[in-house]
């Protein structure tokens, strides 16, 4: 992926509520990123995917696998271009399950805000049901708040939910070696994220030769060190700035050399300003 790609990468796609559904069976033309979204999203990924990004976790993934990214969470599914891909797609609101939900919604944690990446591993006839329920889905997508359409969104969401308590134990995955070493880098790197750290600083912690370090995150990341970096930090902004922290005290936290470069970063990674993000994301949770 060229440098050019990789600055007009958007880290936020923003999605409309209440909910959305899609299906892709396609072969993609370019790679999609390291990015996030301001929704939870369930991806039920029909192709097996062998460089999934989840937060601070490279793994691969098998196809059949439902996996539950929450808001805001860096992640990056497929990137190889000239690849098909099968998948189903379903984003949610959190704050629109909340306000439907209530007192209910705190069943839903794993979708909120803040909760761990979930991967789930349905049987055979589970699949076969989550299929149906996603095909249901998207039968209501021009017509998505009508009672049909809430009765198919919440059986799915029930379905999913069961499939999630039965749930023991984590599955064991697959991570290769290298994949293994890209991951500890990558907690590295969340552990220091206001500490300006160089390419020579993180191979000398790792006892790695900076040329071999910067391939070998390009080759699992699919972007450069400096970029994954810069999306990093400008998600714990957007995190800090929807606690209410002011746009001059999360530019200090995290490191910005000054204010000019931190408010510019902002914008061109999210599309938004960080003192605009901050207020209406205060209203949001208003």
């Amino acid at each position: 992926m060229s440098s050019e790609n990789e600055n007009n990468q958007t880290l936020m796609f923003h999605v409309g509520p209440p909910f959305d559904m899609a299906y892709h069976n396609n072969v993609t033309n370019y790679p999609v990123g390291p990015h996030s979204h301001n929704a939870t999203e369930l991806y039920f990924t029909l192709t097996d995917l062998p460089d999934v990004l989840l937060g601070d976790t490279i793994l691969a993934v098998p196809a059949g696998t439902l996996i539950i990214i929450p808001p805001f969470c860096v992640h990056q599914l497929y990137h190889e271009a000239g690849e098909q891909y099968e998948r189903y797609i379903l984003t949610i609101h959190d704050k629109w399950l909340d306000n439907v939900l209530c007192e209910g919604a705190s069943a839903f944690s794993y979708i909120k805000e803040g909760s761990m990446p979930l991967l789930l591993f349905p049987d055979v006839e589970q699949k076969r049901e989550l299929i149906r329920h996603f095909d249901e889905l998207l039968s209501f997508m021009d017509n998505r708040t009508s009672p049909d359409s809430m009765v198919a969104f919440f059986s799915l969401l029930s379905d999913i939910h069961s499939l999630k308590m039965k749930t023991k134990k984590p599955h064991s995955m697959k991570i290769s070696a290298s994949q293994k070493k890209v991951n500890d880098i990558i907690s590295y790197l969340s552990d220091h994220l206001s500490d300006n750290l160089t390419i020579s600083d993180l191979a000398s912690q790792f006892y790695l030769n900076p040329d071999y370090l910067a391939r070998l995150f390009k080759r699992h990341m699919h972007v450069s060190l400096g970029h994954y970096i810069t999306l990093q930090r400008i998600s714990a902004a957007q995190a800090l700035l929807r606690e209410g922290k002011t746009v001059r005290e999360v530019q200090e936290y995290l490191g910005f050399s000054s204010y000019a470069y931190f408010f510019r970063t902002f914008q061109k990674v999210t599309g938004i300003s960080p003192s605009n993000y901050r207020r209406i994301s205060i209203q949001n949770q208003i």
